[in-house]
């Protein structure tokens, strides 16, 4: 009784350590699209 238990919460983890790459992944993308969309109004800004 225990195996699918435990299959089942590696199954659960794998699935997690997927999403939170994946989120990762997209934060950084719009992150690096947020600061070159700022960086020439900045450089507008002070000049």
């Amino acid at each position: 009784m225990t195996f699918p238990i435990l299959a089942s919460a590696f199954v659960l983890a794998a699935a997690a350590l997927l999403a939170l790459r994946s989120a990762a992944f997209a934060s950084r993308s719009v992150v690096k699209v947020r600061s070159n969309r700022r960086r020439p109004a900045n450089t507008k800004t002070r000049g």
